[in-house]
């Protein structure tokens, strides 16, 4: 393949990347998990036509106006990509809350029961003293 990569290519792919990560946050924000699952299906097609340019980076060469114009967009898909990542490590902690409070819900049920899943005898008063007493 000896056909020249141009800058337009190139953009295009790394808009394609921004577009992807804002669709992402805006997904990871509604908990939309099927367009979570598309956005990362063609973000990593995304990544690797990146990493298939960059591997033929002897196929282009770019003027320091198209370098600055890639770098301005790295950085923002580098801030959408940061962004995302405390929105889904605020995901996660929500998530662990939810077990936590459900595991101790079940703990505090099953201390009821012994070894052999018969409830354990509750702690009440003895009636029969009571009223041999009265």
């Amino acid at each position: 393949m000896d056909e020249q990569i141009s800058f337009e290519k190139i953009l295009e792919i790394y808009l394609t990347i921004k577009n992807l990560l804002e669709k992402k946050q805006q997904a990871l924000i509604k908990k939309d998990l099927e367009t979570l699952a598309v956005c990362d299906e063609n973000l990593i097609c995304a990544y690797n036509e990146v990493k298939n340019i960059y591997e033929q980076k002897d196929k282009f060469s770019l003027t320091r106006e198209e370098k600055d114009e890639l770098n301005k967009i790295t950085a923002q898909i580098g801030q959408l990509q940061k962004n995302n990542e405390v929105l889904i490590n605020h995901s996660l902690n929500v998530i662990n809350k939810i077990f936590e409070g459900i595991l101790n819900i079940t703990s505090a049920k099953n201390a009821d029961y012994n070894h052999l899943g018969k409830k354990n005898q509750e702690n009440t008063l003895d009636i029969s003293s009571i009223t041999e007493e009265a």
